[in-house]
């Protein structure tokens, strides 16, 4: 899995199950690809489906609006190169916080992401249920994440949902490189990093909390 974005090779992470459980933790990822003389852009909740110990089995379906930009440039029925952008947590270090190095650090970021690049294509508008079975699936699997009841729509009037329905489009994309990136202080002492982490977790919010912890579950660098 060679390496598109500049990534320090210390930063890089290469295990596909690792990255499999990122993608499942953060399936929140923004979406670029490249029309003519301009880039789109749109963010969107993705399924990833696939066995996590082997990318060239994985496929990411998404969907979003047919007035959309995005949508409008995949409308052609043609694939782009595109790329999508899932992202961690991520938290500003002080060099007050390291034990070792604070006369010769810098502030930093630490962060973790996965970019997917591949072709990026409309999906499901020949295929009656497509959709269906897509939101069911969408729904299902966050209800799940967030340990709430199951979500169906049956209770809707048919012509709501018929109409929610004409006005979105499935998209697919098949990757094609898969880049890890996870800045941890993979480059400092062991000291140091707890030294971050104990800033982290003294900040008291959300993110450095996860940040923290990311630190601490990756301690055999």
């Amino acid at each position: 899995m060679k390496a598109h974005t500049y990534i320090p090779p210390h930063f890089c992470q290469y295990d596909p199950r690792v990255l499999s459980r990122t993608l499942a933790a953060h399936p929140f990822a923004a979406v670029v690809l490249a029309d003519a003389d301009e880039l789109c852009a749109v963010h969107l909740p993705f399924l990833h489906f696939g066995d996590p110990g082997k990318p060239d089995t994985w496929r990411f379906e998404s969907h979003l609006a047919r007035a959309n930009p995005v949508a409008q440039v995949l409308a052609d029925g043609k694939e782009r190169s595109g790329i999508l952008i899932f992202t961690g947590p991520d938290a500003y270090l002080s060099p007050r916080w390291y034990a070792e190095s604070q006369a010769t650090s810098v502030p930093t970021w630490n962060y973790q992401a996965v970019h997917v690049r591949g072709r990026l294509r409309l999906a499901g508008e020949d295929q009656p249920g497509w959709l269906d079975r897509h939101l069911h699936d969408l729904i299902d699997t966050h209800q799940a994440r967030i340990g709430d009841a199951p979500f169906d729509w049956d209770h809707l009037p048919a012509r709501q949902i018929e109409g929610m329905k004409a006005a979105i489009v499935g998209i697919e994309l098949l990757p094609e490189r898969i880049e890890g990136i996870e800045k941890l202080g993979q480059n400092k002492t062991a000291a140091d990093r707890d030294g971050v982490i104990e800033g982290l977790r003294r900040r008291g919010d959300a993110e450095c909390d996860a940040m923290a912890e990311l630190m601490r579950a990756r301690e055999k660098y």
